[in-house]
């Protein structure tokens, strides 16, 4: 003992060793977990890549169909006049029923 009575005890090389293999045990068992771990993220990366493209071509699309939405009401318009100059001609040209 030293004269403050805090000397940690004398430990034997078997119980150095013994302290070592544990250390290395439980760092395996670290490594084994981190492994799986990095793993398991770049499955999520890919995963959350997928769905980050899905939503890019989605947010396209529905560029798209406000583009054909806007061209909707001139394009029912034209569709109507024509339908109705046809049923004018139909009209004149065969005459009204008697």
């Amino acid at each position: 003992m030293d004269d403050f009575g805090n000397e940690l005890p004398a430990l034997t090389r078997q119980q150095i060793n013994a302290r070592f293999d544990t250390g290395s045990e439980r760092m395996a068992a670290i490594e084994r977990e981190l492994s799986k771990t990095r793993q398991e993220l770049g499955e999520l990366k890919q995963q959350l890549a997928d769905l980050l493209e899905f939503f890019t071509a989605m947010k396209g699309a529905f560029k798209v169909l406000n583009w054909l939405g806007k061209l909707a009401r001139p394009m029912a318009a034209i569709v109507g006049l024509g339908l109705a100059l046809a049923a004018a001609w139909n009209a004149v040209r065969g005459g009204y029923p008697k």
